[in-house]
């Protein structure tokens, strides 16, 4: 980027200030490496990881913070002509003392910069940035995991804004503030695409602003999705670089990796920035998960002032129709279809029930209604409820809303994890070792995570056989996920599992009696709970499609194909004690052997949160066998 000269009569200041920056070391301070996101590699060589040209005044400033920090304090002193906004070439170019005023602040307090030796840029756009934020404060927003969406499968982070405004109620007024988040800009919506590209870093991402009620309508109204809102405790001091940072980081964009530079990395860099005192960052490893960046934040003592929780949609539809009687249940279904059916209640459960049917067409119709809440059939429906609800001169009872607090995403265990097992069986005993990325299966602890969701990155399972005396890879899957939702009269959601991964086989269909296949399976099904999910019983529908050397399979092809079904029962016995019966059957059309089965139980208890014992009863192969593992989350 192209250097303008400091104004001749300030060029003498301009060299003592870059005097006193080398002797105090500015350049490689620890503030200055956060404001300009530097990392220090194993080998010692520092980059920063800010990818846009644009974010540096030195053409090597992506490498060299000494000689960015010595280009900052030559553009702050630039003359104004060079930025003169009139001319149709500066158009969109800024004052460095207007595209960086966090640096600017910084090195002022630093170097104690006279501000009355600085120009006097028009720095119109940051400021109504300020003013259009009105910031009091800043909350740590999480939503939860949603697995239709890979972009959100290990759940999502971003900022809060919160405005000043005590004519508003603050719940209210929340809807007012605005949201920081980073995220990617992809260029495909096909999730396997999505998936390598974000894995692969392909993506550019980049910090926007956005009003919180959009994603309120995003994370709570479309995907029903619970929201965990975690108020910083910074000071107005803090906040102001905090704010100044955002800004310069939106001229800006980061090479978008989904497991590492994702949303909560470059947000706690952000945070970083405003509170030079605090390590957050360090309390994070590979993979960087959402719900580990909430107990970055929560680990630092005084860090968070206060704890909210928001009910998605569905949730606060769930608690309203709790403890409503069967009439009243069938009620609402009717009218959610036909508003103008019939309703022989009494006036206060017409009144309940009136209001449940509105809620229910908001969750059915989320999108519809967002996109025009005045045409349609979506919006006639609600329009017809309300005005039969307006008939009814009662006022609504207010509803309570239990918080799960044992759902704090920073409750949960650690999101890696290894085990170490002995397993013996009529052929033998052996050592079972396994390992997995991320992140948490049905038999995992529930607290902080979704009660019937698994999502495995990269689970890994392998034993050496005192019998054989030989070690072997039992498994290696890329992926294992599995969505349950329980069905109701008001949710007829799918549940569905995908694997895609690899496994030791043993069976009439492997030449000579095992051999190793790479698989995907895919599976649709449904799941019925009780007891507030603490009893699920699930069944799917599984195609399996298997590929190794040593198969024999499809017309004597190394390719198999597996149909069948599978499915489970799951029991919360405790807090802490997962019980989990699961089973699958799959025939193997024109192919050697006419099926193969597997059957498992498990008990799984929770000791510490990163810790567990794991006792399981397997029969695969026709060969039963007991496993007693432990299991450190990390």
């Amino acid at each position: 980027m192209l250097q303008h000269p400091a104004a001749p009569d300030r060029v003498s200041y301009v060299r003592e200030l870059k005097a006193r920056a080398r002797t105090l070391k500015l350049a490689y301070s620890n503030q200055w490496f956060r404001l300009g996101h530097y990392r220090r590699s194993w080998t010692g060589s520092v980059r920063s990881e800010a990818d846009g040209d644009n974010f540096f005044l030195s053409p090597e400033g992506k490498t060299h913070p000494e000689l960015e920090l010595e280009a900052t304090i030559d553009g702050f002193f630039a003359d104004l002509a060079a930025y003169d906004a009139t001319k149709e070439e500066n158009r969109n170019i800024q004052h460095p003392m207007c595209q960086f005023p966090a640096r600017l602040m910084w090195l002022t307090e630093q170097l104690k910069i006279d501000p009355a030796k600085l120009p006097a840029p028009d720095c119109s756009r940051f400021k109504k940035f300020v003013e259009s934020t009105n910031a009091e404060s800043a909350t740590l927003v999480f939503s939860s995991y949603y697995l239709n969406n890979p972009a959100s499968a290990f759940g999502h982070t971003f900022l809060r804004l919160n405005k000043k405004n005590d004519a508003i109620s603050e719940e209210n007024r929340q809807l007012l503030d605005y949201g920081i988040e980073f995220s990617a800009d992809p260029d495909t919506t096909f999730a396997p695409l999505y998936a390598i590209k974000g894995l692969a870093g392909a993506f550019p991402g980049t910090f926007r602003k956005l009003p919180y009620y959009y994603k309120v309508r995003q994370y709570n109204d479309y995907e029903s999705r619970d929201l965990w809102e975690y108020k910083l405790a910074l000071t107005p001091k803090q906040l102001d670089m905090l704010i100044a940072h955002v800004w310069e980081l939106g001229s800006t964009f980061f090479d978008y990796w989904y497991l590492s530079e994702n949303c909560s990395y470059h947000l706690l860099g952000l945070i970083e920035a405003a509170l030079p005192e605090r390590d957050l960052l360090g309390d994070v490893h590979w993979p960087v998960i959402p719900a580990d960046a909430i107990r970055a934040v929560t680990n630092q003592k005084g860090l968070v002032e206060r704890i909210d929780y928001r009910p998605s949609s569905r949730t606060r539809f769930r608690t309203e129709i709790a403890k409503f009687s069967d009439a009243q249940l069938t009620a609402v279904a009717e009218l959610a279809e036909q508003p103008k059916a019939p309703l022989t209640l009494p006036e206060k459960e017409r009144v309940s029930v009136l209001d449940a049917a509105q809620d229910l067409v908001d969750i059915k119709y989320a999108k519809a209604l967002a996109k025009d809440s005045r045409k349609g059939e979506a919006a006639a429906l609600k329009q017809t409820l309300l005005e039969r609800r307006a008939e009814i001169l009662v006022p609504s009872e207010e509803m309570k809303h239990e918080v799960p607090w044992y759902r704090m995403p920073q409750l949960g265990h650690d999101s890696r994890r290894i085990s170490l097992g002995a397993a013996s069986s009529r052929d033998g005993q052996w050592v079972e070792v396994g390992a997995r990325l991320a992140l948490h299966d049905l038999a995992d602890p529930v607290d902080g995570y979704p009660e019937l969701s698994q999502l495995e990155f990269l689970p890994t399972r392998a034993r050496y056989d005192f019998t054989t005396d030989r070690f072997r890879l039992d498994s290696l899957d890329l992926v294992h996920v599995v969505s349950l939702t329980a069905q109701n009269r008001f949710d007829r959601h799918i549940s569905w599992q995908f694997r895609l991964g690899s496994q030791h086989l043993e069976d009439d269909g492997c030449i000579p009696t095992n051999c190793y296949a790479g698989r995907v399976e895919l599976g649709g099904g449904t799941a019925f709970s009780t007891a507030g999910e603490r009893l699920t019983f699930y069944f799917f529908a599984n195609t399996q499609i298997w590929a190794g050397r040593g198969l024999d399979g499809l017309f004597g092809s190394p390719v198999r194909l597996g149909i069948g079904p599978s499915g489970g029962l799951r029991m919360r016995l405790a807090p802490k004690l997962v019980a989990l019966v699961a089973g699958e059957w799959n025939w193997l059309p024109v192919q050697t052997g006419f099926a193969t089965w597997m059957a498992s139980a498990t008990l799984r208890w929770g000791i510490l949160r990163d810790l567990a014992v794991d006792l399981q009863i397997r029969d695969e192969y026709e060969v039963p066998s007991g496993t007693l593992t432990t299991m450190l989350y990390f």
